[in-house]
């Protein structure tokens, strides 16, 4: 190797054109975007990956989302092509559970519980979903079963159906269970038409108990306080039995109204409109619901 003497050398820039200019802020702006969104999933695969990571120290709840349209469009919607597509599953995370958590609105009309139950098992497999639950079915386990042979890989497990007066046939909510961990499946009960639990057992005297929950909306609010100090009953045993324990489901509630007032104003946040939000947070749970918000 020969150097090249210094005084030999000569470099001036060469002076970039509009269009040059404009590409390369174009493509600034693309790489920012992207490392934004690569945060954004990094952060999310970290909440679903700390859930448990060979069960975690903390327990968890995953909740509906408050979308800005009509949650049951989404079945209908052209954008959910893109929450439904196959074209480019996302990998597992290692030593995870992924769990979901759709309002079907009702699987009663004919035609459309078929429709909704196969993008139903089209999101679970594009997402690598180990738990999904689905609430406010509408049906009877009986129903359900039929239904549920659509859902190819997973396990089902349904509650009973609410039929009476008081219960307008509404209700009813499902937790299908990949079969990779179906295996595990101990135990499960219905304790309403609103509220499932499903039991694993795991090796090393690892349980973990999944609930499947659908709070009623306020228009009844006798029906949804009852719901809500069942299911805060049930956790409450549920811990003293040294269960790892998720909570999925809708909770026709929305957290982030409800984060500042927790913060700020403890007196109103313990007020029993409140009261399960209050007690999954003064109890440690942690939300890791993803918001996805469907944009025109």
């Amino acid at each position: 190797m020969v150097p090249v003497p210094r005084s030999t050398i000569s470099c001036s820039p060469i002076p970039e054109t509009a269009d040059e200019a404009t590409i390369n802020k174009e493509h600034a702006e693309i790489y920012s975007f992207q490392r934004s969104l690569d945060n954004k999933f990094e952060h999310l695969s970290g909440s679903i990956n700390r859930f448990i990571s060979s069960i975690s120290d903390y327990d968890t709840f995953v909740r509906n989302p408050p979308n800005p349209v009509d949650f049951s469009d989404i079945f209908n919607d052209p954008l959910s092509d893109t929450l439904f597509s196959s074209s480019s599953s996302p990998s597992p995370i290692p030593n995870s559970f992924n769990i979901s958590s759709f309002n079907v609105n009702g699987l009663k009309t004919p035609g459309q519980g078929s429709f909704k139950m196969d993008q139903i098992f089209s999101f679970f497999s594009h997402n690598h979903i180990s738990f999904g639950g689905i609430v406010d079915t509408h049906l009877s386990p009986k129903q359900m079963k039929f239904l549920s042979k659509r859902v190819c890989d997973y396990a089902s497990f349904h509650s009973d159906l609410d039929s009476t007066k008081h219960g307008h046939s509404s209700g009813g909510v499902s937790l299908f269970i990949h079969n990779s961990l179906a295996t595990h499946v101990q135990f499960y009960q219905s304790h309403s038409s609103r509220i499932l639990s499903v039991d694993l057992f795991f090796k090393g005297n690892v349980k973990l108990r999944i609930f499947v929950v659908y709070i009623p909306p306020t228009n009844d609010l006798v029906l949804r306080y009852e719901v809500i100090d069942q299911l805060i009953s049930l956790i409450s045993q549920t811990s003293s039995q040294n269960f790892h324990h998720a909570i999925c489901g809708d909770f026709n509630m929305n957290l982030e109204k409800f984060y500042p007032i927790f913060l700020h104003q403890p007196q109103v946040a313990a007020k029993r409109i409140h009261k399960l939000f209050h007690y999954l947070l003064s109890h440690n749970y942690e939300d890791c619901t993803p918001l996805i918000y469907l944009v025109p």
